[in-house]
């Protein structure tokens, strides 16, 4: 009997703590907003899902060493609602990106509008779900 209780104490606990786990989420404390990273990149793979899309990109320094990035957008329906498709972006394609860095200097970074932008053949590529699409020229 005491056996049966502490089972079911126990369940109930980890049941009462699993939806705090979704709200973990939706930070961005890993980022340091207060800064911003300009460059010239090169996309890598853009990765159209859930819970948000991510563009992977290589910036070159002054000697030529690359550095692999991974920037946390937001999620495929926002990205649509703005004009973006899983296609606007493509490995090869030159941008210019400006993001917020992982505090931590890893190769993470995060978008927040306004001040983050993409400029993919001389146009900004609007992000903002609420804008008027966007898209760049076809190639």
């Amino acid at each position: 009997m005491k056996i049966k209780l502490l089972a079911v104490l126990a369940m109930s606990a980890s049941l009462s703590l699993a939806p705090l786990a979704g709200f973990a989420h939706h930070g961005s404390a890993a980022y340091d907003m207060t800064k911003l990273v300009t460059s010239k990149a090169t996309v890598t793979n853009l990765l159209w899902a859930n819970p948000h899309t991510m563009l992977n990109f290589d910036i070159k320094d002054e000697k030529g060493g690359v550095t692999h990035w991974a920037l946390e957008m937001f999620n495929p329906l926002w990205m649509t609602r703005a004009g973006w498709t899983k296609n606007t972006l493509k490995p090869g394609d030159e941008i210019e990106v400006t993001f917020h860095p992982a505090k931590n200097g890893t190769g993470n970074g995060y978008v927040r509008l306004p001040e983050c932008k993409i400029i993919f053949q001389g146009q900004s590529i609007n992000m903002d779900e609420a804008g008027a699409p966007a898209s760049p020229a076809p190639k």
